[in-house]
């Protein structure tokens, strides 16, 4: 099943053509279209997107042997409506983009679409956050490794969230989440899932909040893989813990219910925080303990995880970012074990307003007790964003 690789030199010449007429004709329609969006709503701003990287990847497909490399070249060109700012009672802001994707080695170009909708209303005693996006992937992923070839999937989400303060102490929310996964290859399982959170806060000092929570899922899974519901009764906090630590937790009992029998119960745990080391410098740690599912079907796995992050602006230009994470998948129905380490360094140069520059390494190990589903992946990348 693996795709014949040959060298294709002229991609990223053939690519920055594409690229270069699509963007010279959206920074023409720029100022149409923002003449048109303006009188609409002065507190509104069409803008155009663009990234344009290059990545070298040593393991495109994750293999344990037989690793296959390239450079891929990414060309994004987008447009992005934002209405409201930091203190309007309502936001809202709609990202569209196409992903010109090119790759040296093989015959595995593709053209992916992305679009996002977030929109936010809080006037102190309601909020109500509404989130849609649809993206498409054509790349390996943890569980889908040494397969041989790239796995094209289309990804939807669409959550709506809202809380209402009931005294000034007290508050409630409720939300309604859908997530539906869908592979455009056969032989893998397609996953949905509804979700309904519930919780209750109290105001224990003006800016802590305690919290009582229950949080079901329906998972509904295609060929091969088996339906189930997750029940997760918690209790936590969110808000300022001290002046320099903000952030929330929330800890409890997880039931996972397979619908041919069996179940799994145990901790469940989502927290993540940020620590204000300097003006310049934060410190971002997430603890989280969940269950997911797999493409290769089965009763999906048990994911404890967690990261550590700095984030440093070293000037007015300059800013530099690293991160460690490590991921456990255990297998609910197979007796496959994975732990999956990453590392992440990057900096960032703000030219202007408008244009900025990246680069980045990027360093990813999963060992398995399957021996052949190992792997190790380098990638580095560097990158030009722009914002009109």
């Amino acid at each position: 099943m693996n795709q014949q690789l040959n060298t294709a030199p002229d991609c990223p010449k053939h690519l920055l053509s594409q690229f270069l007429g699509g963007t010279l004709a959206l920074l023409a329609l720029a100022s149409p279209l923002k003449a048109i969006v303006k009188p609409f709503d002065d507190n509104s701003e069409l803008f155009v997107t663009g990234t344009a990287s290059a990545a070298a990847n040593d393991n495109i497909f994750l293999s344990h042997t037989g690793q296959k490399s390239s450079v891929i070249f990414d060309l994004v060109p987008g447009v992005s409506f934002e209405s409201g700012n930091d203190t309007s009672v309502t936001q809202t802001k709609i990202d569209l983009s196409e992903d010109f994707q090119e790759y040296t080695s093989g015959s595995l170009s593709n053209q992916l679409a992305n679009a996002s909708l977030t929109s936010r209303y809080d006037d102190d005693k309601a909020k109500l956050n509404f989130d849609a996006n649809f993206h498409q992937y054509d790349q390996a992923q943890v569980g889908i490794q040494n397969v041989g070839f790239l796995v094209k999937r289309d990804e939807s989400h669409v959550d709506g969230t809202g809380e209402v303060s009931f005294t000034e102490k007290t508050s409630g929310g409720i939300g309604a989440i859908f997530d539906d996964t869908v592979y455009k290859r056969s032989g893998f399982t397609n996953y949905q899932y509804f979700e309904v959170p519930v919780n209750y806060y109290y105001k224990f000092e003006p800016k802590l909040d305690g919290s009582a929570g229950f949080r079901y899922r329906d998972n509904t899974l295609g060929a091969g893989g088996i339906n189930s519901h997750d029940y997760y009764y918690n209790v936590g906090a969110r808000g300022e813990f001290t002046p320099s630590l903000t952030g929330e937790i929330d800890v409890g009992y997880q039931a996972h219910d397979l619908a041919h029998g069996g179940n799994q119960g145990g901790l469940g745990l989502d927290s993540r925080f940020t620590y204000a080391y300097s003006p310049k410098t934060s410190v971002i740690v997430s603890v989280n303990d969940d269950f997911g599912y797999s493409a290769l079907g089965g009763g999906g796995y048990k994911q404890p995880n967690a990261s550590l992050g700095v984030n440093t602006k070293l000037d007015e230009q300059w800013s530099a970012n690293a991160q460690l994470s490590y991921a456990q998948y255990q297998y609910v129905t197979t007796p496959q074990r994975d732990d999956f380490y990453s590392a992440q360094v990057g900096v960032s140069y703000v030219y202007n307003t408008n244009i900025s520059f990246r680069g980045a390494y990027n360093y990813a190990q999963d060992s398995s007790n399957i021996t052949a589903d190992s792997f190790k992946n380098n990638i580095f990348t560097v990158s030009a964003i722009f914002r009109y």
